[in-house]
């Protein structure tokens, strides 16, 4: 069952992504609002009549009768939503609504930070927004099996002379499982802004290798969520992700603006 409720917030994530995509674009002309009124009618069909992740959607000729629209724009319409990830044909079968993996709502927020030229202090003040108001509730609903998987990451990161990649993968680790202690599964899926913020510091060369200061940061930040102080937790979290912006060599006079 808990499967399936992750399956339908990533679709509803991903149906969002789409058109968050269209509106920062620009694209408000009347050629593209009619070009894309084929896919905006299928896409409301399908979530008003309660289509899943794994259903197989109408054949082309019924759902042309049903939104009343010719088999010419309902084709590319749906062509439109195959590329885009939320359809899957499969031939003689039918076409199915996908199963997004969490992975795939990122990569319209990494398109449009690339595309605007965000300053990279701009995702990581968000990924401060986002992980001060997430470990308030991990301090609250974390459990013993989060703690022992918080401090095995921990201790592996204290080994001495791994690789930056090596780092790179257990600091993404370690976020991502404080995140998890929320038990709260569309937090999982904003919490990926957390990844795609250190992945764009490693692929821009500004992710430090050798940081002996980043095990202790998640000692401290581990040892507040096991307490259960969650004002201390939110406290040490800014404060690593101030580290981030430095570290950075971002142009910001303020960094614990992120706090607020």
């Amino acid at each position: 069952m808990t499967h399936i409720i992750i399956a339908d917030i990533l679709y509803l994530l991903l149906l969002w992504s789409v058109d968050i995509i269209h509106l920062i674009s620009g694209n408000t002309g009347c050629r593209m609002e009619k070009k894309n009124k084929p896919v905006d009618e299928i896409k409301d069909y399908l979530l008003k009549n309660g289509y899943k992740p794994g259903h197989r959607i109408p054949t082309q000729l019924e759902f042309s009768e049903k939104l009343g629209i010719s088999a010419r724009l309902l084709r590319d319409g749906i062509n439109i939503l195959v590329n885009q990830g939320f359809l899957i044909p499969k031939g003689r079968a039918g076409t199915f609504v996908s199963n997004p993996q969490r992975e795939s709502v990122v990569e319209p927020i990494r398109w449009f930070y690339e595309t605007k030229n965000i300053p990279d202090y701009e995702l990581i003040r968000a990924r401060g927004v986002l992980e001060t108001a997430i470990i308030k509730e991990a301090c609250s609903n974390r459990t013993t099996k989060d703690l022992l998987l918080l401090q095995q990451i921990v201790d592996n990161q204290s080994v001495q002379d791994i690789s930056s990649k090596e780092e790179l993968i257990l600091d993404k680790e370690f976020h991502i499982q404080l995140i998890s202690c929320a038990h709260n599964k569309a937090l999982d899926v904003v919490g990926n802004v957390v990844l795609l913020q250190l992945d764009l510091l490693y692929e821009r060369g500004l992710y430090p290798s050798n940081d002996q200061i980043r095990p202790d940061d998640h000692q401290k930040i581990l040892d507040a969520v096991y307490e259960r102080n969650s004002s201390l937790a939110a406290e040490l979290i800014a404060t690593h992700i101030e580290r981030c912006l430095a570290l950075a060599n971002c142009d910001i006079k303020n960094p614990s603006e992120i706090k607020n």
